[in-house]
């Protein structure tokens, strides 16, 4: 699978909710789940490229998840490990990993090229701060540590501030 995901060991400090993400990137009524995708008001281009951005990496960590549950069942099942490339292929479980694989690969690409450019934007108001904290939140999750934790705590700050009330 490659240079995709890998789990976080990072006990000291829960990672952000999907909801906090949410609220920090949304902002409020800027954004709301839909099927695992975000419909976004056109006002604020910087929330609305953070909001994709969110999706799009909850979108390669779900993939990542199936990938991992095909391969423990082709691991138990089949001996994957010991099986050579057509081997693996010819399972109906390998075609499916074998997509998932590719579709990793250009949506992990994807998702560096989009991140590059939300660095290369300018914050200009509370709302889109808002959003870059939420995707570097996300991202240093897997890294852990100092940093983390201290982008975490802001991020699940101003998303309490920001969420309205009753959510």
């Amino acid at each position: 699978m490659g240079s995709h995901r890998r789990a976080s060991d990072n006990a000291c400090l829960p990672a952000p909710s999907r909801r906090d993400i949410l609220g920090v990137a949304a902002s409020a009524p800027a954004a709301a789940a839909t099927s695992g995708t975000f419909r976004i008001a056109p006002t604020d281009d910087l929330v609305a490229r953070c909001a994709e951005w969110l999706s799009l990496d909850l979108r390669i960590n779900r993939l990542s998840l199936r990938w991992s549950a095909l391969e423990t069942r082709a691991a138990r099942e089949f001996d994957w490990f010991k099986l050579s490339l057509a081997q693996r292929r010819a399972l109906p479980l390998g075609v499916e990993m074998f997509e998932i694989d590719a579709r990793l690969d250009r949506l992990s690409e994807e998702r560096v090229r989009r991140f590059e450019a939300l660095a290369a934007l300018e914050a200009r108001d509370l709302d889109g701060a808002a959003g870059k904290l939420a995707v570097a939140a996300r991202v240093l999750e897997d890294e852990g540590g100092p940093a983390y934790r201290l982008v975490a705590d802001a991020a699940r700050v101003l998303a309490a501030r920001r969420r309205p009330s009753g959510a």
